[in-house]
């Protein structure tokens, strides 16, 4: 008489929350039904021939038992009632967090409908008949990606016979009449099938049927849960929400510059700049490997593929004692493993690189993905230049822009207390510019080029039934150099970082954590540089006075150790302390960093959140040397200060408010003193006397992923504002970042449209941000040695014109039996606004003009999958 909807995924916009505190990263495992009970269909509704579907919230204990539900998408006429009392004598296997039976709370679908009635059994015969062959075999799949329908209803001959699919999407029927028979194929996540078969008398008919998603969204294609959340101010972006923003083309971190807390980075800077920090006070990390490089030249893309990531958690502040060596944010991409199921291709290209992906399976427990991206920026320019090279005369270009990437993994389960994963990633940029003006007699060629590769290790291990064990060792090689004759630098890193971190829990409200985190690094550097001026003076007319050579090896060791503790005190209460020890043998210090954390759930849909906490990070390593900066240089430090809230206001609408505030000291500032060195007076560079304070407070409104829309609208007020003092000089005002900006808001959505044309979606992203301060050149000093004028800098802070782009992107998916293919228009700036991004000097720096950002820039790519 009806069909129960089969367990569609943990999150399809209301994520798999865990009601205990035992979860520590992520979902392993979805819980299934084991036990159903069929639901009354209501007397009243049966009579009128009124069908129904209930969206029901059910809370599933880490025993599989039912303990709790409740009905958030009511159908009325006696439909609630049914499927409620249903469902609460459903049992389910446990869902798993880390391999770990863990208590959560899903969304489950109910649907009721009629079917004809089946035809009464036939008398007994007096023998008993022989069992009838089977004559129709076949296999139900997701049409565009083979994926297999498990549970799906098979109907045969209106009625003759009803059976479902297997794990693999298998069915088979016997005994059906020859002849024309109608097979059709229900699940309430897909589009109803139907077909007609032809049964031949003394064959078996096979088939395969492909059945369109209900909804193209993606949200509903990766099974998504939601970890434990203990920290007070994390954001974490699945790998669906991605795809289709307009603006950053489904990249994994420059969807990052869309949240609370994050500056507008200049056009082409590819910076990340959060809540007043500098762009290096936030590291970045792919699985718990730092990533020293985030973006391509740029910041047109980042330097990992998104379609492996399945994850993107950034937290702008107040994050736990595990991660260090940072005073600002952490960003990290969680990978998802490469498919277990079947042979996956992916082919992506648009105007600027193009990408390959190829995954699957390569034995019962091993499975394997590979990715590569590369830009063809150059080979356009290149072919342009052969077709018309006078028009490239003046181009500076000698190789344009041009990076590629590389990703692979490896995936390994030799048991259920066991996972082992291997990767390898890198990347590549290089540019090279002729007749850079440096001012001097004539003009030079720049050149300059960056790439790292990491290879690493994971072992996850479960040591018992309350403890979990991970080690992850990752070597890796860094690279870095600039040519601009005659000064040339020359960086080359060899890294191997290693992680340990083991969790205990001691009781269903404690749980311990501790870990060590070390990194060893040799560099070898070469190069010639000019060393910069004391602060106030205007430099020589010839840079080439004042060069020095630099040649020379260094080892640094940056070891760490961690603890960190859960405690659930009281139903709803969690308090997180922690430590974390930290010491630098490059500048010769040692750092105790202790932190906390504590959330309340006041309700379902109410939670308070703060955090206070320590944080360091070593200077960037130029202070650190004798040759250009300081050999006495320690770490800087902050103190970070947060509170807010977290609200569902209906549905899957929810709202975070946060207040934070950074007390900034050790700052490294320049330095006029003079300081005694190895018996020598020389001038000490840069000192450590440098403070600072940022605060501000961030709202994001999210409309989690339905299936159909998803989107949010993020703002944020704050200021930062830094001590400008010269150590031993004259004292400046004190004055915000370069990428200070009090108001930043962004709002940004997508919405799938198949009542328009089936694979539709569009989408916008609307950003308004306050200027960058800036600070014109109060005048020019003549140079007569060069016949040139030298810029002498202002003292008066000013602000750029407030900044405003809109954006928009379409999407066309064609979906075939076993691929798809999307076409794909991407269009930023839309309104052509002149938005500024600088100020342009005459050569006598007597006047200035403001310097235009991008125009209106359309990008059209292909996407297809198999």
């Amino acid at each position: 008489m009806f069909e129960r909807l089969s367990l569609l995924a943990i999150s399809l916009g209301l994520a798999a929350a865990p009601l205990a505190a035992s979860a520590q990263g992520v979902l392993t495992k979805a819980p299934a039904i084991v036990e159903s009970v069929e639901a009354e269909y209501p007397p009243e509704a049966k009579a009128e021939g009124i069908t129904g579907e209930v969206v029901l919230a059910i809370d599933i204990g880490a025993d599989g038992s039912v303990t709790g539900a409740q009905v958030i998408e009511p159908a009325g006429h006696g439909f609630d009632e049914a499927a409620l009392a249903a469902v609460q004598q459903f049992r389910f296997s446990p869902a798993e967090f880390d391999d770990v039976p863990t208590a959560v709370q899903i969304e489950y679908r109910y649907r009721f409908f009629f079917r004809a009635e089946e035809p009464p059994a036939a008398e007994p015969e007096a023998e008993e008949e022989a069992p009838k062959p089977v004559n129709l075999r076949g296999v139900v799949l997701e049409r565009g990606n083979r994926k297999p329908l498990a549970g799906a209803t098979v109907d045969v001959g209106n009625g003759f016979a009803i059976v479902q699919t297997d794990a693999e999407g298998k069915f088979e029927v016997a005994g059906v009449p020859e002849g024309e028979v109608e097979v059709v194929v229900v699940d309430p996540a897909y589009e109803r099938f139907v077909t007609t078969e032809n049964i031949e008398p003394g064959r078996v008919t096979e088939v395969k049927y492909y059945v369109f998603r209900a909804n193209e969204s993606p949200y509903e294609l990766v099974i998504v849960g939601k970890r434990e959340r203990k920290e007070v101010s994390t954001v974490a972006i699945s790998a669906g929400e991605l795809s289709k923003l307009p603006g950053v083309a489904g990249d994994t971190v420059k969807v990052v510059q869309n949240l609370p807390g994050v500056a507008r980075p200049s056009f082409g800077s590819g910076r990340l700049v959060v809540r007043g920090g500098n762009p290096d006070d936030t590291r970045a990390y792919v699985d718990g490997q730092f990533v020293p490089i985030l973006f391509h030249f740029g910041g047109v893309t980042s330097t990992y593929a998104s379609e492996l990531v399945e994850e993107v958690q950034f937290e702008p502040g107040n994050f736990g004692a595990r991660y260090g060596r940072a005073t600002a944010g952490r960003v990290e991409l969680v990978t998802r493993a490469p498919s277990k199921e079947r042979l996956h291709l992916v082919a992506d290209v648009d105007l600027f690189d193009a990408t390959g992906i190829a995954e699957g399976p390569v034995a019962e427990n091993v499975s394997v993905a590979v990715a590569a991206r590369r830009s063809y920026v150059d080979a356009v320019i290149a072919g342009a230049q052969k077709a018309s090279p006078e028009s490239f005369e003046d181009v500076g270009f000698s190789i344009a822009p041009r990076y590629y990437d590389y990703q692979g993994k490896i995936a390994w389960q030799p048991n259920s207390d066991d996972r082992v994963t291997f990767d390898v990633f890198g990347s590549t940029d290089k540019l090279a510019l002729v007749g850079v003006d440096t001012g001097i007699e004539g003009k030079l060629s720049l050149s300059t080029s960056t790439a790292f590769t990491s290879v690493g290790m994971t072992w996850d291990h479960k040591a018992g039934a309350n403890t979990r064990t991970k080690l992850q060792i990752f070597p890796g090689w860094r690279h870095q150099d600039i040519f601009l004759e005659p000064i040339f630098m020359k960086f080359d890193w060899y890294d191997v970082s290693v992680r340990a971190d083991a969790y205990h829990d001691l009781s269903p409200s404690l749980t311990l954590g501790a870990g060590v985190d070390v990194m060893y690094s040799w560099a070898k550097v070469e190069g010639q540089t000019d060393t910069p001026p004391p602060p106030g003076e205007i430099p020589g007319p010839d840079f080439r006075d004042n060069l020095v050579s630099l040649s020379y090896d260094q080892a640094l060791v940056q070891p760490a150790v961690w603890t960190e503790a859960v405690w659930q005190p009281i139903e709803g209460l969690k308090l997180v302390p922690g430590l974390r020890v930290d010491h630098d043998t490059f500048i010769r210090s040692t750092w105790v960093d202790p932190r906390f954390a504590a959330r309340w759930s006041l309700s379902e849909d109410t939670t308070l959140k703060g955090g206070v906490g320590l944080y360091h990070q070593p200077p960037a390593p130029q202070y650190a040397t004798a040759e250009l900066g300081n050999p006495d240089i320690k770490e800087e430090g902050a103190t970070q200060y947060g509170v807010g809230v977290e609200q569902r206001i209906v549905g899957p609408i929810g709202v975070d408010v946060q207040l934070y505030y950074k007390d900034l000291f050790g700052m490294v500032i320049p330095s006029n003193r003079v300081v005694q060195r190895n018996g020598e007076n020389v001038r000490e560079r840069y000192a450590n006397e440098g403070t600072g304070r940022a605060y501000g407070a961030e709202l994001l409104l999210r409309y989690n992923p339905d299936g159909r829309f998803f989107g949010w609208i993020a703002y944020s007020v704050s200021r930062t504002e830094r001590d400008k003092t010269v150590v031993g000089g004259m004292m400046g005002p004190s004055g915000g970042e370069n990428s200070d900006q009090p108001h930043n808001l962004v709002a940004l959505g997508t919405l799938e449209l198949p009542e328009v044309w089936r694979g539709l979606s569009f989408g916008f992203r609307m950003r308004y941000t306050s200027g960058n301060p800036f600070r014109p050149a109060s005048g020019a000093v003549y140079d007569v040695d060069t016949d040139d004028y030298r810029r002498v800098p202002g003292t008066v802070t000013q602000r750029l014109p407030a900044f405003f782009q809109l954006d928009l992107r379409i999407d066309k998916k064609w979906t075939y039996d076993e691929s798809s293919l999307v076409a794909y228009v991407d269009v930023q700036n839309v309104t052509n606004r002149q938005n500024i991004e600088g100020v342009e000097y005459k050569f006598d720096y007597s006047r200035w003009a403001y310097s235009p950002g991008l125009p209106i820039f359309p990008s059209i790519g292909l996407r297809y999958e198999y």
